[in-house]
């Protein structure tokens, strides 16, 4: 089974999506052959000339009958469908994550609507999500239920202390000893910093501190909201961070914070950045926002959306834990993100969704 992968989000640019494209991609690759035609740029801008080129391969590769399988990876590029749907013999499928049907451009949703109903096979990575592309009038049997899979970078002993000791030396803090969080993700207005560091820093004790990391058209207000709040020596901003350094501060960190707000055009599909730290055994605390209260339902803290004190209160409660009870906390973070979300069982669950009615 020949597959045409069209990935409109994709490594090196960093996120859930890009992450779950590469490792579907890598995946499918050790089992079929794929040809993958990927925008490795972060800006939409280039859009522009991407789309057009997928248009172009596409149209070859299914008029040319060189591929059974068109593979959308996200909504954006499932817009292409009814372009190729006259000329192709071969199934066309698409992932739905979520974001692709709140947008606010009503252009844009009927583009990308009327893209996954001229596909065969819509995978959607939520229930959430499936109930939102159910209200788009999408039949239920066309709809498919797949969980992301999450196995990030863990590093080794020796490897992780190298990293710690220069990341410490550069920050001025010492994990173990300091009380540390970490936020990391796309810096986005729906992962609710802002509010957080507005709402949520002045009710923890002043001696924990909070890194922040990812790009993101938020950097700018989370770096003014820290200097007019004067919360330079406990919020620290590091903007992108490598991956082994991301992996060091999930080994490394106290509670891995999460206070999503809810922007009915900007849903959270699902989460993996939590559970790539729950994985590494690092709890996590979080408002129980869109696809959040599904994905974590086991292991995470969650809190009532938009209620700071109660937010406060679990991650105060988590330093009143003895040492047995943290380390219960982090096998029980470690056992539901390895056992429920496997990228192996997740890319067998695509072939068999391509391999549907061939």
């Amino acid at each position: 089974m020949r597959i045409l992968f069209l990935a409109r989000r994709y490594p090196p640019c960093m996120g859930g999506i890009e992450i779950h494209s590469y490792q579907l991609c890598e995946r499918l690759r050790r089992q079929t052959p794929v040809r993958l035609v990927a925008l490795r740029r972060q800006s939409l801008l280039h859009l522009a000339w991407f789309l057009p080129w997928c248009l172009w391969v596409g149209f070859w590769a299914v008029l040319l009958r060189r591929v059974e399988v068109v593979y959308f990876a996200d909504g954006v590029a499932g817009a292409l469908a009814p372009l190729l749907r006259p000329f192709a013999r071969a199934r066309f499928a698409v992932t739905i994550y979520g974001l692709e049907l709140t947008y606010k451009n009503a252009v844009a949703r009927w583009l990308m609507g009327a893209g996954y109903r001229a596909c065969d096979q819509v995978a959607v990575i939520s229930e959430q999500t499936r109930a939102l592309t159910l209200q788009a009038t999408l039949p239920p049997a066309q709809l498919t239920l797949i969980y992301p899979g999450i196995e990030p970078l863990v590093l080794g002993k020796e490897r992780c202390g190298q990293l710690r000791a220069a990341f410490e030396q550069q920050h001025g803090l010492c994990f173990g000893r300091d009380r540390v969080l970490l936020s990391f993700g796309r810096q986005v207005p729906r992962k609710g910093l802002a509010a957080f560091l507005k709402e949520g820093m002045p009710l923890l004790e002043p001696d924990i501190k909070l890194l922040i990391g990812g790009r993101g058209p938020e950097l700018e207000r989370l770096q003014r909201l820290r200097e007019e709040r004067g919360l330079q020596d406990r919020v620290f901003i590091l903007g992108p961070v490598e991956e082994e350094v991301l992996a060091m501060l999930r080994q490394s960190a106290d509670l891995f914070l999460m206070p999503n707000i809810h922007l009915p055009d900007n849903m959270e599909g699902f989460g993996i950045a939590p559970l790539e730290c729950m994985y590494t055994g690092l709890p996590v605390v979080a408002f129980a926002v869109d696809a959040l209260e599904e994905s974590l339902r086991q292991g995470a803290r969650l809190v009532s959306p938009g209620d700071y004190p109660a937010f406060a209160a679990q991650i105060h409660h988590y330093y009143k834990l003895s040492a047995q009870e943290r380390d219960q906390w982090r096998l029980d973070c470690r056992q539901y993100a390895r056992s429920a979300y496997s990228w192996d069982r997740m890319a067998a669950q695509y072939l068999a969704l391509f391999r549907a009615g061939n």
